[in-house]
C-alpha cells in the first residue's frame, strides 16, 4: 500500500469514528422493502460557522439468499465450506451521492441545503423538530465533513444492522 492510500484510509477511518448517530429509526428491517430516512448535519467546508444538511432515504431490499444451487454449482465450487455458511444472506442499500460544491439538489429522496447557522444550533433545531413531530422513522446523524458524506451514511447503516442482527 502506498503512502497516499494509507493517508486516505486514515481519513476515512477518522470520518467514520467522528460521525455520531444521534437518533436511529425505530423500525425493523428484517423482512420486506424499507426506507431508512435520515438527516445528516455537517459543517460547511468553506465556512465552518455554516451548516450543510443532507436529507434522504436509503432504500433497503428484502433479504435475499445466494445459494450455490442457484448458481448451478456445488457449494464447494463457489465458497470455502470451512469459512462460509451454506447460505449467504444480504441486503442492498442504495442512496444518491454527489461531490460537487455549492449546489442544491432536491428530489423526492435526496436533498442538500445550506444554512447560515452554526452546525450545533442547526442540529439542535432539527432534533427538536423531530421530537415535536414524534418522528420515530428518521435517523439523525452528525458528521465532520460533507465531502465524505457516504462514510457517515455507512456508519448509520452499520449501526442499524448491528441493532437488527445482534444476538
Amino acid at each position: 500500500m502506498n503512502s497516499s492510500s494509507y493517508e486516505y484510509n486514515e481519513i476515512m477511518r477518522e470520518i467514520y469514528h467522528k460521525t455520531k448517530i444521534a437518533r436511529k429509526p425505530i423500525c425493523g428491517i428484517v423482512s420486506g422493502y424499507h426506507d431508512l430516512s435520515y438527516i445528516l448535519v455537517v459543517p460547511a467546508h468553506d465556512n465552518p460557522s455554516h451548516t450543510i444538511e443532507v436529507t434522504g432515504k436509503i432504500n433497503v431490499s428484502p433479504k435475499f439468499i445466494i445459494s450455490a444451487e442457484s448458481l448451478n454449482e456445488t457449494y464447494g465450487d463457489v465458497f470455502d465450506p470451512t469459512t462460509f455458511d451454506e447460505n449467504i444472506e444480504g441486503r442492498l442499500f442504495s442512496f444518491t451521492y454527489t461531490r460537487k460544491k455549492n449546489i442544491n439538489i432536491k428530489s423526492e429522496h435526496f436533498q442538500i441545503e445550506r444554512y447560515e447557522e452554526l452546525p450545533q444550533e442547526h442540529f439542535n433545531r432539527v432534533e427538536d423538530s423531530l421530537a415535536m413531530k414524534e418522528d420515530t422513522h428518521t435517523g439523525l446523524i452528525t458528521g465532520p465533513d460533507y465531502n465524505y458524506y457516504p462514510v457517515s451514511i455507512d456508519k448509520f447503516i452499520s449501526e442499524i444492522l448491528d441493532r437488527e442482527f445482534r444476538v
